[in-house]
C-alpha cells in the first residue's frame, strides 16, 4: 500500500519521526486513491491538493488525507448529494464539520458517493457505478454513507465524515468491519451539510480503529469542553430474545462475557415507541425537505420510499413526537444508563446479507431482511446519544459481526476508550480492518 502503514495513528507516529515528509505522504495518500478507485469506484469528484497548505502544516491531522460524503458543502463546490456529481458555485463556503479537519491539518481528497439525498440503508445508487463491499463481493455495503465505508475499508483512505439519521454511518461501519461513530446531537455543526430530517441529522465519521476515530473526533470538537473517559465503566448488555441469528446471538454472548457485563436484558421495553416516533420525525421532515419534488413527482424511487409517507402523517403526532422527546431520552437514561455507563446491544440483528436479498423487486428479496438493517439504529438517533459500531468477530462466511455502543449524552470518549481496550485484544496492533480483508490489493 504505497508503504504507507494500516492506521492513521501508524502514520502519525511515522511522520513525528521524520520518516517521510507531510507532502510525500500527502503525495502517497493520492497515488494511493488514484491507484485504487478503478476497484472501488466510490468516487464522485478528486478534489485538488496541489495548493493545499495543510501538507505543510503543524496540526495534529497534517499530512493526512482523508475523503467524506457528498453531502458536504466545499469552498465553491455544491456537493452532488447521490444525485449528480455536484456543481461548483461562487460564494459556497466549507462546511463546519470538514473546516474543523482543515484546521487541524487534515487534507480533502475526494467527495465519495452515497444513497441519493442519504436516502437508503443499502447503499445501492443506480446514478453512479456499484459500490462493492471491499470484504466479500455478494455482501452489500449499507448506507447512505457506502462511498466513505468502502473508501476507508479498502485503505483508499484513513477516515471519512458522513452523517446518520437513522444509521447511516452505524450501518455501512457493520458491514464493512468499520468504528462508525454517530456522535451526541449537536455536537458537531451540521453547517452547510443537506438535511434530510434536521431533529434527527447529525455528523458522524468512519475509521479503521478506535484510535483513528478519536483523532478525528478530537479534530471536530476542539476547543470545546471534553470529558475524560471512564477507566472501568459498567456496561449492560441488551441482547433482544428472539430477534438474533444464532451466529450473531453468539458472537455478542461470547463478547459480554470477556467483557465482563454487569447486567444484561432480554428485552428493552421503550425501543418499539422510540423506533415509532424516531420513523414519525423521519418522515415527517424528509416530507418537508423534499415537498417540491414530491409535488411536481420527480424524486426517485428511493427517496420517495422515505418522503412521501410523511405527507399523509398526522401533524399531531410529528409534534407530539418532538415535544415529549427530552423527557424520553430523561426516562431512558434513567431505566437504562443511571447505574450504567454503556449499554452494549447488536448492530445488526443478522449477518451481513447479499445484494438481492435487500434489493425490492428482484429475486430473492426479504423486506425482514432490509428492515433488519436499521431496526436498532433509528431510535438512538431519536434519543440524540451517541453510539458506537465496532466488529467483534467473523460469521461463517468471514465477515463482520458488529456491536453497538451506546452512551449518556457526551461520553463519545468512554465509548471509545473501551472500543480500544477490546479492539486490542481481539484484533492485536493492526486493528480489524485486516483481519477482515478478503480482497486489499
Amino acid at each position: 500500500m504505497s508503504g504507507l502503514p494500516a492506521t492513521l495513528t501508524g502514520l502519525q507516529r511515522l511522520l513525528a519521526a521524520g520518516a517521510l515528509s507531510k507532502r510525500e505522504a500527502i503525495a502517497a495518500q493520492r497515488e494511493r486513491l488514484d491507484r485504487l478507485v478503478g476497484s472501488w469506484p466510490c468516487v464522485v469528484q478528486a478534489l485538488s491538493t496541489a495548493s493545499a497548505a495543510t501538507a505543510s502544516g503543524t496540526g495534529p491531522l497534517a499530512g493526512i488525507g482523508l475523503a467524506h460524503k457528498d453531502i458536504f458543502d466545499i469552498e465553491g463546490r455544491r456537493p452532488g448529494l447521490g444525485h449528480d456529481r455536484g456543481r461548483p458555485e461562487v460564494g459556497v463556503a466549507t462546511a463546519a464539520a470538514i473546516d474543523r479537519l482543515a484546521v487541524a491539518g487534515a487534507t480533502q481528497l475526494a467527495a465519495l458517493t452515497m444513497a441519493e439525498f442519504a436516502c437508503g440503508a443499502t447503499g445501492h445508487n443506480p446514478r453512479f457505478a456499484p459500490v462493492n463491499n471491499p470484504l466479500h463481493p455478494d455482501a452489500i455495503v449499507g448506507g447512505s454513507s457506502s462511498g466513505s465505508a468502502v473508501a476507508v475499508a479498502s485503505e483508499m483512505v484513513y477516515g471519512s465524515l458522513g452523517t446518520d439519521t437513522a444509521g447511516s454511518v452505524r450501518i455501512p461501519a457493520a458491514t464493512c468491519g468499520l468504528f462508525g461513530l454517530k456522535t451526541t446531537s449537536g455536537l458537531i455543526s451540521v453547517q452547510g451539510v443537506f438535511p434530510l430530517a434536521p431533529s434527527l441529522d447529525g455528523v458522524g465519521l468512519l475509521a479503521r480503529s478506535a484510535a483513528d476515530a478519536g483523532q478525528l473526533l478530537a479534530a471536530l470538537v476542539s476547543g470545546a469542553p471534553r470529558r475524560a473517559p471512564l477507566a472501568q465503566p459498567k456496561i449492560k448488555a441488551w441482547l433482544p430474545e428472539g430477534a438474533l441469528h444464532p451466529q450473531v446471538e453468539s458472537a455478542l454472548d461470547a463478547f459480554a462475557a470477556d467483557c465482563a457485563v454487569q447486567d444484561r436484558c432480554a428485552s428493552l421495553p421503550e425501543h418499539r415507541l422510540l423506533t415509532a416516533l424516531s420513523e414519525i420525525v423521519l418522515y415527517r421532515e424528509a416530507a418537508t425537505t423534499h415537498r417540491d419534488g414530491l409535488l411536481s413527482c420527480t424524486l426517485s424511487d428511493s427517496v420517495q420510499a422515505v418522503a412521501l409517507p410523511g405527507l399523509v402523517l398526522e401533524p399531531d403526532w410529528y409534534h407530539a413526537a418532538l415535544r415529549d422527546r427530552p423527557a424520553r431520552a430523561r426516562a431512558f437514561c434513567e431505566a437504562h444508563l443511571r447505574s450504567h455507563d454503556i449499554l452494549m446491544m447488536p448492530a445488526l440483528p443478522q449477518p451481513i446479507p447479499d445484494w438481492p436479498t435487500v434489493t425490492a423487486g428482484g429475486p430473492g428479496f426479504d423486506l425482514r431482511q432490509l428492515l433488519a438493517l436499521h431496526s436498532l439504529m433509528g431510535f438512538v438517533n431519536y434519543l440524540g446519544f451517541p453510539s458506537l459500531v465496532m466488529p467483534i468477530a467473523k460469521d461463517a462466511r468471514g465477515l463482520p459481526i458488529s456491536v453497538q455502543l451506546m452512551g449518556r449524552p457526551g461520553a463519545e470518549e468512554t465509548l471509545l476508550a473501551f472500543a480500544a481496550r477490546a479492539e486490542l485484544c481481539r484484533f492485536g496492533g493492526e486493528g480489524p480492518t485486516r483481519y477482515f480483508s478478503q480482497t486489499q490489493g
